[in-house]
């Protein structure tokens, strides 16, 4: 795929040499990982005595073998709370500080720390960790937080609203603070329930097992509340001494996936005042989240019984959205800010703050908020800056970058790595490696990092580094436009926006032309294999084969011709097209008759309100990105609002 030993000092090159001469380092390597996990040890330690002790996957095989001992030590052990020795595994994370795998180790390692209350090592370690926390690091730093009476709420109701199982460390989070009495029942029900809201029975029967012996786990039947998830009819039909209003929710909040009509009105006849306040204000925040979702214009009304102390993160986000159906701009601005400070901290309500203020003929607190939001690449950065009256424009190219800080980049053990996992065809882990290495850099050593990814054909890395720059951007790394003799000859034939179909590429693949989704779509331009044949058959690509789709001039070809479908069959309007490209071309139409035949919207009023997060995102990021690429192939200056246009109703 890539030539891996580009920029590669000498002594590493000769290095994979010598390796290939025994035996395909790529191919040894993928072994290596395959009996790792598949836990077959012997094999594993056979394949890794074949690696040169100094190898540049060597953190790799080592970490690996560490984790072996441990899993072994822990099936020895299941009901221990083990916590890795300092003296093991410190020796690891120094020899390979700067590495993928001992990052992991270490999130690890914190979260052993901090199950087990090991404040001052892991108060110590927590600085070294070098790219973002997940969740269970998240909720290890809680916990430390909570020691210190310094627990931020927001965070704290993020992780009571998930409706995904929470790691080990989160929940213990949860059952530390409800033993101290920082958290109650009524706190632990609305896990529950949003546990419900996702189909999540597995998870929700752990967490009350987990909780068993607490005053709130005793008061809790784990059949009954398997059958309200279950059989919510059949629960809900039978109210007779259930003993808590736990199950009633459950059972609700299931209704409501299926029929938040029907769920509202048993919450206003056969439960009247069977549920606890707390529960009612938070069924009726779950029915205007599920209506808000097929844009009924009651989701509104269903919010306002709600209260946004008992709402998650994304219900909060529909509270508003469910407002901004209505274009209802008194009821947007009050629902803005009934937001936690970190959402109202989001350039989305930054900007839809502002909106609804100069709605309200408040222009200069209007201004004070598109300020906030103001941003030269981001979607709803570029539309504040429009509000604002400014011409939404390229940044000045940086200085160039000097050969010693190319140099540094070509020789970064870290970025060396990352490409040698490419080219054995561990793009995961490659994936991570990079990104590692990019998490630690200033923007002069980003910007030769996406210089090397680009000259590597890492384009998607590129991409990447070039995103993370802070003061000093340079568009022509951060919108990359390879293939681009091969893409104005399509576009122009095709008849379509070649700064729409860059735009649209960057999100797809970024550029990855052996892309695969885990739908089965492929190449630049994400192709599923049953559109590529039906585009084949209608543009007379009589030797079309599905092993072609990868291909780039063919993927271009198909992908283009298939977007021209969409984008005329949807009135020429790139954000229906754009939706439709990734949700499906009947989808637009779909939402178009929930508008109805005599409503028109703004394209970001639209936008805003697409159900799905994927889409919503999508249509953001390439109309986005369609602008940014104007500002690099020169062919207008249309803003992106124009861009966005409007969007008219059907029946």
């Amino acid at each position: 795929m890539l030539t891996s030993l580009i920029g590669w000092p000498t002594e590493t090159r000769a290095q994979a040499t010598a390796l290939n001469d025994q035996t395909d380092q790529g191919e040894l390597m993928r072994q290596i990982k395959s009996a790792y996990a598949d836990g077959r040890y012997a094999d594993f330690s056979r394949l890794a005595a074949k690696l040169p002790a100094n190898h540049i996957f060597r953190p790799y095989i080592d970490i690996w073998q560490f984790r072996f001992f441990q899993k072994g030590q822990e099936k020895a052990n299941p009901d221990e709370q083990l916590i890795w020795k300092t003296d093991d595994v410190l020796p690891l994370l120094n020899r390979y500080p700067s590495s993928w795998p001992a990052e992991q180790l270490r999130r690890e390692w914190l979260q052993q720390l901090a199950r087990g209350g090991q404040w001052a090592l892991f108060a110590e370690q927590r600085p070294q960790l070098k790219y973002r926390a997940d969740q269970g690091v998240e909720c290890a730093d809680m916990l430390y937080a909570s020691t210190q009476g310094q627990l931020v709420q927001s965070k704290l109701n993020t992780v009571l609203s998930s409706d995904k199982k929470l790691p080990r460390t989160c929940r213990m989070l949860l059952r530390n603070l409800y033993d101290r009495g920082a958290i109650n029942g009524s706190d632990l029900d609305k896990h529950i329930l949003h546990l419900a809201e996702g189909k999540q029975p597995g998870a929700a029967q752990q967490f009350v097992d987990e909780m068993a012996d607490t005053a709130w786990g005793r008061n809790l039947d784990g059949k009954l509340l398997i059958q309200a998830f279950d059989s919510p009819d059949k629960m809900l039909k039978n109210l007779t001494g259930r003993g808590t209003d736990l199950y009633i929710g459950v059972a609700l909040t299931r209704k409501a996936v299926e029929d938040y009509d029907a769920a509202a009105r048993l919450l206003d006849t056969d439960l009247k005042g069977k549920l606890s306040d707390r529960t009612e204000r938070w069924l009726w925040g779950h029915i205007g989240y599920r209506a808000g979702l097929v844009w009924n214009p009651m989701s509104e009304n269903y919010f306002k019984r709600s209260s946004a102390d008992v709402l998650g993160p994304e219900q909060q986000e529909w509270k508003v959205r469910s407002a901004l159906l209505q274009e209802d701009w008194p009821t947007v601005l009050a629902f803005i800010n009934e937001m936690s400070p970190d959402l109202q901290d989001n350039r989305t309500w930054q900007y839809w703050k502002g909106r609804a203020l100069a709605a309200n003929g408040k222009v200069v607190e209007a201004r004070q908020e598109w300020i906030r939001a103001a941003n030269t690449f981001s979607f709803y950065g570029k539309l504040a800056n429009e509000e604002l009256g400014a011409t939404v424009s390229a940044p000045n190219k940086p200085a160039a970058l000097t050969a010693a800080e190319l140099d540094k980049a070509k020789k970064n053990p870290g970025l060396m790595r990352a490409l040698a996992l490419y080219d054995a065809g561990l793009r995961t882990e490659g994936f991570w490696e990079f990104n590692l290495q990019i998490a630690q850099m200033n923007d002069r050593e980003l910007l030769a990092a996406a210089t090397w990814a680009e000259k590597n054909q890492l384009y998607d890395r590129a991409i990447a580094a070039a995103d993370k720059t802070e003061m000093e951007h340079d568009v022509s790394l951060r919108y990359l436009t390879p293939f681009r003799d091969r893409m104005t000859a399509k576009t122009q034939e095709v008849g379509i926006d070649e700064s729409w179909v860059y735009g649209l590429i960057r999100q797809e693949s970024r550029f990855v032309t052996i892309a695969r989704s885990g739908v089965g779509a492929s190449g630049l331009m994400q192709v599923m294999p049953a559109t590529a044949q039906y585009v084949a058959k209608k543009i007379g690509l009589s030797d079309f084969k599905k092993s072609d789709i990868s291909d780039i001039d063919t993927n271009l070809t198909l992908g283009t011709n298939y977007l021209k479908m969409v984008f005329d069959q949807h009135g020429q309007s790139p954000v229906l097209a754009s939706a439709g490209y990734n949700a499906g071309p009947s989808r637009p139409s779909l939402w178009k008759r929930r508008l109805g035949e005599n409503r028109v919207i703004e394209g970001a009023i639209f936008t805003e309100l697409i159900p799905f997060d994927e889409t919503r995102d999508y249509v953001k990021n390439v109309m986005s990105n369609t602008v940014a690429y104007a500002w690099v192939l020169n062919n207008s200056s249309t803003s992106l609002k124009q861009r966005l246009g409007i969007i008219r109703g059907s029946n």
